[in-house]
């Protein structure tokens, strides 16, 4: 009797401390109480054929505020899957010199286990329910399909030793304003817009290779014969984003205030990894101090790509490989401007697709601020470019153009507008605030907007109101004549 009673104690010990595990070892459904979406994921990489192979349960919960009868699936990847329609400067420019497609294959799709017949329209899954899915009902979805990686110079795509998943996982589309938002794929800008959900990843590569990714490692990985297998968890995260390294790439690590700093290298890229692995650390203290904490338990930095700068990712950021080399001054602005979003992006999203400027002018004001404390002279080039573009507001704006306009607005003949409104004179638009009222209502205000809107979907509305509280109504009409009335005023000519 004794005996059986210690056991008992010694299992609701257990049962407490570890119910997480025990929803993972008894296939418990995860708990949706912060979250809408739960994604389990086991992914099998094979690296020389750049293919993989991915079984996912989706749990998700009807938080739409109306029962429905279907549910909608973004999956971006499938844009790349035929090339051939893909024309104009931007896509030619993503899409590089010797673009080979790739996408995803579906292989089954169910719906609480039942089999679901599923369409396709561009990126959009549309999976109509066999009965109605009522309110704060959850359901289970699962998928299992083939992932071919493509070759392009972008964010889904490979080199000689990285093979970078990025927006390749279907994620729940968002329903807003009354609607199934229709997100699509293009290549300029960002073509992330998600609800914050929780990543439970099962990774296994052959065991020379290495993982890159959002989240953490929850235990070590396992090998078993020639594979290697990784355990990976990110809560309240926008998408999973992973790399898969080969053995050319080592890593530094280190720790600020709890938080684990992996930087990623290769020999070619040495030097410039230990300027970003320093950068990293305080501008990571730097916007935990001024904006809200860093709410994650790692950070990774990678190099690669070919197009872009740098992006953004939840706990991870990807930079270009050639930037490794390309001088001090522009690395601390690129690592900072990546961080930045981790905040501006990763915790409070935005609608990325429509109001580009939200997020963008964000990471780069703030980059700018911390640029101005600790690299005061690699900045002000900087801010002499969103002084000049300013002062070609009004031929930037004709055509209908704004700092308002939505992404899709600046492809192709538009495209070299798309920096100088949205990076420069968005950015100076808060920069000329600033001169006005001070760095210190500048950030209680931004406080106000983080802590507001912290793993939900900021707006406009929100930033303005959190600014409306610091200064006063005459915020909003400040606003107004930037975003609406296309004017550069400030703030002392508002009656």
């Amino acid at each position: 009797m004794g005996l059986f009673l210690v056991v008992l104690l010694g299992i609701g010990t257990f049962f407490v401390i570890t119910q997480p595990q025990l929803r993972s070892v008894f296939g418990l459904p995860p708990k949706l109480d912060e979250v809408n979406t739960a994604y389990k994921v086991d992914v099998k990489v094979a690296p020389h054929t750049k293919s993989a192979q991915v079984s996912m349960t989706i749990h998700t919960k009807n938080d739409t505020g109306k029962v429905q009868d279907r549910i909608y699936f973004q999956v971006l990847a499938n844009k790349l899957k035929d090339l051939k329609p893909l024309k104009g400067e931007a896509w030619e420019r993503y899409l590089g010199d010797s673009p080979l497609p790739g996408g995803l294959d579906f292989k089954e799709v169910t719906v609480n286990g039942e089999k679901a017949d599923y369409s396709m329209k561009d990126t959009m899954m549309e999976i109509p329910l066999e009965e109605n899915w009522e309110l704060d009902e959850r359901i289970k979805v699962e998928m299992t399909f083939d992932v071919s990686v493509p070759r392009t110079d972008g964010i889904f795509s490979y080199n000689e030793g990285n093979i970078y998943f990025a927006g390749w996982l279907p994620t729940r589309a968002i329903f807003n304003d009354g609607e199934w938002y229709m997100s699509e794929f293009i290549p300029i800008g960002d073509t992330s817009y998600n609800d914050p959900a929780n990543y439970d990843v099962t990774i296994t590569v052959p065991k020379s290779y290495q993982i890159a990714s959002t989240g953490s490692e929850r235990k070590d990985p396992e090998i078993e014969g020639r594979n290697k297998t990784f355990y990976v968890k990110a809560e309240k995260v926008r998408e999973f984003m992973m790399s898969v390294l080969n053995r050319t790439y080592e890593h530094s690590n280190d720790e600020i205030n709890g938080i684990k700093i992996k930087s990623w290298y290769t020999h070619r890229t040495k030097f410039g990894h230990k300027i970003y692995h320093y950068n990293v650390k305080n501008v990571l203290r730097y916007f935990s101090e001024k904006y809200g904490e860093y709410p994650y338990d790692e950070f990774e930095i990678v190099p690669g790509y070919k197009t872009l700068i740098g992006m953004e990712f939840p706990g991870l950021t990807m930079v270009k490989t050639e930037y490794y080399g390309s001088g001090a001054g522009f690395f601390h602005t690129t690592i900072t401007h990546e961080i930045a979003h981790q905040w501006w992006y990763g915790v409070v999203g935005n609608n990325t697709f429509e109001d580009p400027w939200l997020d963008e002018s964000l990471a780069t004001y703030t980059t700018m601020q911390y640029m101005k404390e600790e690299f005061p002279y690699v900045i002000d080039e900087s801010i002499d470019f969103y002084l000049e573009k300013t002062s070609e507001f009004e031929e930037l704006t004709k055509e209908g153009h704004s700092i308002t306009s939505s992404t899709k607005d600046f492809m192709d003949s538009n495209r070299d507008k798309y920096g100088p409104l949205i990076y420069a004179v968005a950015t100076n638009m808060f920069y000329q605030l600033e001169q006005e009222i001070g760095v210190d209502k500048m950030n209680e205000a931004l406080r106000d907007y983080y802590q507001k809107n912290k793993f939900g979907q900021g707006t406009r509305e929100e930033l303005i109101e959190s600014f409306k509280t610091v200064i006063g109504p005459e915020a909003e009409e400040y606003f107004s004549k930037w975003l609406d009335d296309k004017q550069p005023v400030k703030l002392a000519d508002i009656s």
